[in-house]
This record gives structure tokens, sequence and C-alpha cells, in this order.
């Protein structure tokens, strides 16, 4: 069976979810090069000594040298290299988030999906709730989201009960008299306009499904 077409297709702009898998990846990143440092370092040393008891005090001096030069390539410059250049994988509008779609189908389905992802919701029935969130998500700082919550009607093909997104609120937000609550950084984020596209589309094809009816 073929997959629907999607009507509207939107790209996150932030996986906050993704921190702690990103958070892993740099502590493994740095012990796999410290650990490298280290045993080359040690081959190094047992290379320039020769296995002598008693070696050149200078050749002692050029090992330590050479060692330290390891150490800090191996350990320190590379592992901070490649730190950083995940970060900015990462980072908001990066590649990563770039890789998450959120969209709605012909045949009336919120999805989410890539990276990981992998829900849907059927939108005839569907329940859609908005809130603001004032998050606290580890080194990106603390904001105020504006979440969409669409609980799906049933019937959908192997489909969740629940999709929640995000984008950074504004302060009009707060003339709507939405509640504001505190909470995790638990959803992927979208870019304001594409939020406010999303809403709009969702809530059309909600109506246009109940008129059906």
């Amino acid at each position: 069976m073929t997959e629907p077409e999607s009507v509207l297709e939107v790209q996150a702009d932030l996986d906050i979810p993704g921190e702690t898998g990103r958070q892993a990846r740099a502590l493994g990143i740095w012990g796999l090069c410290l650990g490298t440092a280290v045993i080359i370092s040690a081959v190094v040393g047992r290379i320039e000594h020769g296995g002598t008891l008693e070696p050149d005090p200078a050749q002692i001096a050029i090992s330590r040298a050479r060692r330290l030069k390891v150490a800090g390539l191996c350990g320190l410059l590379l592992p901070a290299l490649l730190t950083i250049s995940l970060s900015r994988h990462h980072r908001r509008g990066g590649p990563h988030a770039r890789g998450i779609v959120v969209d709605i189908t012909s045949s009336g389905e919120l999805r989410i999906w890539g990276r990981g992802y992998g829900t849907r919701v059927t939108l005839v029935g569907a329940d859609v709730q908005e809130r603001l969130v004032d998050v606290y998500a580890g080194r990106l700082g603390a904001w105020r989201q504006r979440r969409l919550v669409v609980r799906g009607g049933g019937g959908g093909r192997g489909g969740s009960r629940l999709i929640e997104v995000a984008a950074p609120a504004v302060a009009a937000d707060l003339a709507d008299g939405l509640k504001v609550e505190g909470g995790e950084g638990d959803c992927v984020e979208l870019a304001r306009a594409d939020y406010d596209r999303l809403k709009a589309r969702i809530v059309a094809t909600i109506r246009a499904a109940s008129s059906k009816s």
C-alpha cells in the first residue's frame, strides 16, 4: 500500500528531545578520543625508548614532548572539534532538526517522522488544544513555547492518540488567554511561521471533515 500524499509539509527547527542523544554522543567522542590518546602515547613511548632500561635523558625529553603532542591533538583538539561539529549539526535550524518532518496527508492524518520519529494521528474527530509552556533545555537555555496538542480521532492505520509540537511563543500569545505551565522540552519545535501554517491547516481539515459528516 502506497503512502498518501502530503498536502502540507514542514520541517522541524529544533529537536529538543534529541539533546539527550547528542549529549551521549559527545561523551562517547571524548571517551574514545582520550582512550586513543593514552594508547598512542604509550606506544610512542615504548617505540622511542626501544625497551632499554636506562634510556638517554635527551631521548626521554623528546619522547615526552611527542607524547604531549599526541595527548593535545587526540585527547583535546580532536574531540573538541568533533563536539563543536556535533553541536552545530544539532543547532536550531540545523541539519539534524531539518531531517524531522511534520505533515498533513491527503487522507486526513497528521504525521511526524524522521530521526527516530514515526507517529500519526487521524484528524477526523480530533481534539486540538494549545497551551504556553516555560521550558528549560540544558545548554539550549530557557524560553516559552506555544504548544499545539492534537489528540487523534481514532481509526488511523497504526496511529497514535496524540502528537504535540511547539514553536517559540511571542508576547501577543498571552492575549489569547492560554494557560502558562512549566514543563519539559519533550517535543520538537517548529519555526513560528510553520507552526501557524500547520495549525491553520489542521483546524481547516477538522472543520471540513465535520461539515461532511
